[in-house]
């Protein structure tokens, strides 16, 4: 009984792995057509405008992230103007 399970395991197994040599083979056959139609010059300008893009977006990001930072020291230095007033000034002391 068991090699008859076994053999029906394997012959499952060989149909799957028919199967699926078939859909790839028919994955790769619509790629290839695909493909064939494909203009490469409008991808090599899609490529260039997609660089281009990218590279804008990483300045605004400079940008951004400089402002921020500009932004933190502006802070910390008005903490320092602050901190050097208190310092300057004189408590009031009355006579008596």
């Amino acid at each position: 009984m068991i090699v008859y399970s076994a053999i029906f395991v394997l012959f499952l197994s060989n149909v799957a792995a028919i199967w699926l040599a078939l859909r790839a083979a028919a994955r790769v056959a619509n790629f290839k057509r695909d493909l064939k139609d494909l203009d490469w010059e409008a991808v090599a300008k899609i490529t260039g405008d997609i660089g281009s893009v990218k590279r804008s977006i990483q300045q605004v990001n400079n940008r951004i992230n400089g402002m921020e930072t500009s932004k933190g020291n502006a802070m910390d230095a008005l903490a320092q103007v602050q901190a050097a007033q208190l310092k300057q000034v004189t408590p009031f002391r009355g006579g008596g």
